[in-house]
């Protein structure tokens, strides 16, 4: 027994080492979110190789609900609030402003149902994977905040993605499993100053906030081998979500119709995972992830301004993330996890003013929480992560001069989830 622990251990710091020195500017998974529902965050995301909920199977392998025991229904929502932080300096000028972005609501829901067909099982999930939400008041006295043509002002973001994923999965043999379906996502892009536009006739940018939800998608596909009565190993594929172009009704200086708009497309994500579960009563899983940001329309495209002074695009980098959880029954009635997440940043410091509405900055998370089971059908799930604290710093930079020399800005950015839910399996 020690020694399958002690060798789940070694493959864990492997990986934990592997990401550490992979890329030194680190940081978070971006604006895709690192869990689905109560009982994955509680595990701190990982689930690639340890289905133990509908929700988080469907949401990082879809393959993996081949090894679920019987057909579920889980409903979780998360609630998210953050408190963000921008400070600019410049010579004597020192202005620090704190954002009021209030709660943000990320609903999941997974179903998975076990067909008469033995080797045939069915899922939905419908999650919300991806976004993000920025709202800084205008502040004369922070050079960031201040009003154009010095600063950007107000600064207002919304991003949400809703993903809606089929999937059907199928045992070649009682080891090895196989999924793929369809992604379909929608999603909404609201930012005030649109910086991916050229300015008004009067220096300010214009208002990119009335816009409508833009349908695409993708595909998904995921491999699920249980080695041993203990081992189980898995990988999945997701494809870039390609998206129409975000359209904005929006106004000139002088209030006349003014047609903006922007190209953003979801990420390509690859996870592989293992779970160990020989130990009475545990279970012991870890994912690693990469995240193709960069090879992603608008957030790959490079963070520059062009001749009009309209932004082309986030730069964001290419990460990889790791998810560690450990689950533990105690009785019938009462199960309890514990989670670890690690991303790296796909934000470099030289880009921090140019991501000042996306400020996803992330990079250690803990994550715990429990279930209640009500009687053999259904369940009571719950969970908290707290998101440490972290920053990215870089100068100020001019739409026409550039980087304005001796500036500094500094984003900041700590978040809490809390995460309520019910599963019920027939």
């Amino acid at each position: 027994m020690m020694s399958k622990l002690i060798q789940f251990a070694a493959i864990a710091s492997i990986a934990a080492l592997t990401l550490v020195f992979a890329e030194t500017t680190a940081l978070g998974q971006g604006g895709w979110i690192s869990a689905a529902g109560p009982i994955n965050r509680s595990m701190g995301g990982a689930s690639v190789a340890a289905p133990i909920d509908s929700i988080g199977a469907i949401y990082w392998n879809p393959a993996s609900i081949a090894g679920m025991k019987s057909s579920e229904v889980g409903f979780g929502v998360d609630v998210l609030w953050s408190q963000q932080n921008v400070r600019s300096t410049l010579g004597p000028f020192d202005g620090s402003t704190d954002a009021v972005n209030g709660t943000f609501p990320i609903p999941n829901i997974g179903w998975v149902y076990k067909t008469e067909v033995p080797e045939l099982t069915l899922g939905l999930g419908v999650n919300a994977v991806a976004g993000f939400k920025t709202n800084l008041p205008a502040d004369p006295n922070n050079l960031a905040l201040a009003p154009a043509p010095i600063g950007l002002g107000q600064v207002y973001s919304q991003a949400q993605f809703l993903q809606l994923a089929p999937v059907i999965a199928y045992s070649l043999s009682d080891k090895l499993s196989v999924a793929v379906g369809p992604t379909i996502v929608t999603g909404e892009l609201q930012l005030d100053p649109f910086v991916f536009a050229s300015p008004n006739a009067d220096g300010n940018y214009p208002a990119g906030r009335s816009s409508t939800y833009e349908w695409g998608g993708g595909v998904q596909c995921g491999i699920f081998y249980v080695a041993n009565d203990a081992w189980r190993f898995g990988g999945s594929f997701k494809s870039t979500n390609w998206l129409p172009d975000f359209v904005y009704n929006s106004e000139d200086a002088n209030g006349l119709p003014r047609t903006l708009s922007a190209d953003f497309d979801l990420p390509m994500v690859v996870s592989l995972g293992t779970s160990y579960s020989g130990w009475d009563q545990w279970l012991l899983a870890l994912d690693v992830r990469y995240f193709d940001y960069g090879n992603t329309a608008g957030f790959g495209d490079p963070a520059m301004f062009r001749p009009d002074g309209s932004l082309h695009g986030l730069d964001w980098s290419s990460v990889f993330a790791m998810a560690l959880g450990a689950q533990r029954k105690l009785g019938e009635v009462l199960t309890v996890r514990g989670g670890y997440t690690y991303n790296q940043n796909p934000i470099k410091n030289s880009e921090a003013f140019y991501n000042i509405a996306s400020p996803l900055l992330y990079e250690h998370m803990l994550s715990t929480g429990f279930s209640l089971q009500a009687n053999s059908k259904l369940s009571f799930n719950t969970a908290y992560s707290y998101v440490f604290e972290n920053s990215r710093t870089g100068p100020l930079v001019s739409p026409l001069l550039g980087p304005i020399p001796g500036s500094t800005m500094v984003n900041s950015l700590n978040a809490h989830f809390l995460s309520f839910g019910i599963s019920v399996s027939y």
